[in-house]
C-alpha cells in the first residue's frame, strides 16, 4: 500500500474541498473504516452504496470489495455532475511541481501542482511521461469522460519505471521508453500515417522510396510496441497542434 492514494493527492492538491451536492455530504459520518475504493484507512467514511449508488459502474477496480466505507477523498473525486466532475478532465498532479494552468473550462482554477486538461492540450501529459518529477505525481487520461479513471490511477514517485491510468487501462514503461515511442509516433503521423495504420505497423500513404525509407526506420523503433496501450496512449496525443510544434520535449524548448 501506498503512503497516498491517487483520490488523496488529488484532493489535498485542490484544497480538501467539501462535497457540494447535499444528499451525497450527509452521508459522511465521523466513523472509521477502510475505504473500499482506494483502501487506506480514514476517521471519516460513509456507506460506499447509498453514497455512491449500488449501481456504480467501476465496482471491479475497487481495493476492498469486503468494505462497505468510502472515505472523503474518494467520495469527492468519484462525485459530481458535469462540467464540475473529474471524470470528464485528464489530470496531471504533483505537488511541488510547476504545471501548467488547467484548461479555462476546468472547474479547478489556480490550484498548484494540479492541471486538469484534455486532449486540447495534451502537453502537460507529453512532458511529465518524458521527464517526471523527483516527487510523488500522476496522471489519469479521461478518453471519453464517462468514466472514472482518476480513482484507479497509480501514484508514482521520480524518474524510473511509471504507471498511468488511461481509461480502463494501466500503461506502465519509463520516461526513455516513452521518448522513444513517443518520437517514432510523431514521425509517422508527420509522415502523414493514419493512427490505425501506426498501431499495426503498415505503411499507408507512403508514396515516395524517401518515404518508405523513414517510414521503416521509424517503425521499426515501435515494433515491440505495436498494437499496444502505451501506443495508443502516444497516439492520443498527437494532436494537429502537437504536430505543428518543434519543440517536442522538454529539454528541447
Amino acid at each position: 500500500m501506498t503512503e497516498t492514494s491517487s483520490t488523496r493527492l488529488v484532493w489535498d492538491l485542490a484544497g480538501r474541498p467539501r462535497i457540494t451536492a447535499p444528499g451525497t455530504a450527509a452521508h459522511l459520518k465521523d466513523s472509521p473504516g477502510v475505504c473500499a475504493m482506494c483502501g487506506h484507512d480514514s476517521p471519516v467514511t460513509a456507506n460506499a452504496d447509498r453514497a455512491l449508488g449500488k449501481n456504480f459502474p467501476d465496482q471491479g477496480h475497487l481495493q476492498r470489495h469486503d468494505s462497505p466505507d468510502i472515505c472523503p477523498a474518494c467520495l469527492w473525486c468519484a462525485s459530481g455532475k458535469p462540467p464540475n466532475t473529474l471524470r470528464m478532465w485528464t489530470i496531471v498532479a504533483s505537488p511541488g511541481a510547476d504545471l501548467p494552468d488547467s484548461q479555462p473550462k476546468a472547474f479547478l482554477q489556480d490550484t498548484p501542482g494540479l492541471c486538469l486538461t484534455s486532449r486540447a492540450s495534451t502537453r502537460p501529459v507529453i512532458d511529465i511521461l518524458a521527464d517526471p518529477p523527483s516527487g510523488d505525481w500522476l496522471v489519469s487520461v479521461a478518453l471519453s469522460g464517462q468514466k472514472h479513471v482518476l480513482p484507479f490511477a497509480a501514484v508514482n514517485h521520480g524518474s524510473g519505471q511509471w504507471t498511468v491510468r488511461a481509461e480502463d487501462h494501466s500503461v506502465t514503461a519509463n520516461p526513455a521508453q516513452w521518448r522513444q515511442v513517443h518520437a517514432c509516433t510523431l514521425g509517422l503521423r508527420r509522415l502523414g500515417v493514419p493512427a490505425e495504420a501506426v498501431m499495426a505497423g503498415e505503411p499507408q500513404y507512403v508514396k515516395t522510396p524517401d518515404q518508405l525509407a523513414a517510414w521503416r526506420d521509424l517503425n521499426a523503433g515501435l515494433l515491440p510496441w505495436l498494437g499496444s496501450p502505451l501506443l495508443e496512449l502516444a497516439l492520443w496525443t498527437i494532436t494537429k497542434d502537437i504536430t505543428n510544434d518543434t519543440a517536442t520535449y522538454p529539454a528541447d524548448r
